[in-house]
């Protein structure tokens, strides 16, 4: 029989691919006779590391629904009983996992896949693991872990090894092994071909690994778990920001108590003459500065500072700094970029954030960026300084200002949310301390009802068309940084 299986890219479609299931080779891997080389497959939702089984599992139909849809959903790949490889595919998140098991069915291979142009993943990073026994627990905390972190616009990776300390440095990954096509629902030796699954050379190839439906029952009553076994790595999402400003509304912390948000304070009026943001640190404004993609409508806009006191502690924080666009509602956030940074690419909780390291922060038109620098610097040399308050810097000249604003606990990086109404528009910038992101919100706090968006950013420019090479060949490239890091951080602990 033949199974003709039809992809979608970013809504493109592509050709239709053939897979051939031929019965004949199912009834010969059930006898035995193709063991060597016979795959099952099985769609689930997810993989049990304590059972070490798949959990609901589901009919092809239904994975390649949800492989249609952008929805979640994961492939496992077995053979002679044992787990070879674990796809973990979202889509809707531009995201692809590939897990690889050791001969005692623990994970020791993870490849994250980020799809930033329709067709073709990104590599952004590879983990490796090390287990020093056949019964030691999967991801051991202090074991033996390598880890790559990729970028797609360039050549040098970051690489760490932890093991008896860490272990930083660099190092040269081609394109081609950064770099995968994605292949049509159902090819998935396109990512993990005969040798990766445990095979020699003469069952290498794609075309001497069969892939055959395993035996599994479908799961009719599976439903989705209310925390799912996994999901797609993806940046830090905001909490709380209209409430931040929202006098009376109470928060809990484990360590300080209650956390009482009081009346947000004026800071002053920021003229924003180009309507490109800057926000920064204004201690050490500089060029590295750039202004967020989002432009803001040019004019006058007020800035508030966003408080908090501790009930039983008897001291305030600042939490937030707004920059005022629009006194409309607010029915969606997003996170402010700049030119480059690309969301896509974030891990789970991680941000892209405008850095402090004098306990400032500030909000600027760009057109004002270098004489404000000046200006500021100025000012702190000639007044008292008072870093618990607002301060406002100013430049006739451009006839621009900056106002600066406490960072809540110090240096750091912090990021800068973008407030829509329900048709788009602007409504605000706000600077998140993160004081209370992580705090349990208490009655009579209201409910947070935005939703967070994930826009796609514009290219910006043409991409040389990459030349992926086979993925056997991109995990001995991998396996061998991996073993020269190793070798290199032994000859630096030996000096």
């Amino acid at each position: 029989m033949f199974l003709t299986c039809l992809a979608l890219v970013s809504g493109l479609s592509v050709a239709a691919a053939t897979v051939r299931i031929s019965s004949s080779l199912i009834e010969r891997a059930e006898q035995g006779v193709a063991e060597e080389s016979a795959v099952e497959v099985t769609y689930c939702a997810g993989w049990d590391p304590r059972s070490r089984k798949p959990v609901g599992v589901m009919g092809v139909d239904g994975a390649r629904k949800r492989d249609s849809a952008g929805e979640p959903y994961a492939v496992l790949l077995t053979a002679d009983a044992r787990p070879r490889a674990l796809l973990q595919i979202d889509w809707g998140r531009h995201y692809l996992g590939l897990f690889l098991f050791d001969e005692h069915g623990r994970r020791d291979r993870a490849y994250d896949y980020r799809e930033l142009e329709p067709g073709l993943l990104d590599l952004r990073h590879y983990e490796q693991w090390r287990y020093a026994s056949a019964d030691e627990p999967e991801f051991p905390e202090r074991g033996w872990r390598f880890t790559l972190t990729a970028r797609p616009d360039s050549d040098t990776a970051d690489v760490q090894l932890d093991h008896g300390g860490l272990f930083q440095t660099s190092h040269h990954i081609p394109e081609r092994h950064r770099t995968l096509r994605r292949a049509p629902f159902g090819d998935w030796t396109a990512y993990a071909d005969g040798r990766m699954l445990g095979f020699g050379r003469r069952a290498g190839g794609t075309g001497d690994v069969t892939l055959v439906p395993a035996r599994h029952k479908e799961d009719q009553g599976h439903r989705e778990a209310a925390t799912p076994l996994w999901r797609a790595p993806s940046g830090l999402r905001p909490r709380y920001l209209e409430t931040l400003f929202t006098p009376g509304s109470r928060f809990s912390d484990t360590e300080f108590g209650v956390a009482i948000v009081t009346e947000p304070q004026p800071a002053g009026v920021l003229r924003v003459p180009t309507g490109a943001v800057i926000a920064a640190d204004p201690g050490t404004l500089g060029s590295r500065d750039q202004p967020y993609t989002v432009m803001v409508p040019a004019g006058d806009h007020p800035v508030l500072i966003a408080g908090m006191r501790w009930e039983s502690e008897g001291w305030n924080e600042t939490t937030a700094a707004m920059l005022r666009i629009l006194d409309k509602p607010t029915a969606s956030w997003e996170l402010a970029v700049r030119p480059g940074q690309d969301i896509r690419l974030l891990g789970d909780d991680e941000f892209y954030g405008f850095g402090v390291d004098t306990g400032m922060g500030a909000f600027l038109d760009a057109s004002g960026r270098d004489a404000l620098a000046a200006a500021y610097e100025h000012r702190q040399q000639s007044d008292a300084r008072d870093d618990d308050k607002a301060t406002e810097a100013a430049d006739p000249a451009t006839g621009t200002n900056l106002i600066a604003y406490p960072s809540g606990r110090g240096d750091g990086s912090y990021p800068v949310w973008i407030g829509r109404t329900t048709d788009g528009e602007v409504t605000c910038l706000v600077a998140d301390m993160l004081v209370l992101h992580d705090m349990k919100p208490l009655p009579p706090t209201a409910p947070d009802t935005t939703v967070f968006l994930t826009p796609t950013p514009t290219g910006s420019g043409v991409r040389p068309e990459p030349k992926p090479a086979d993925p056997e060949a991109t995990a001995e490239f991998l396996a061998t940084v991996a073993a020269s890091i190793a070798a290199k951080k032994e000859q630096v602990r030996r000096r």
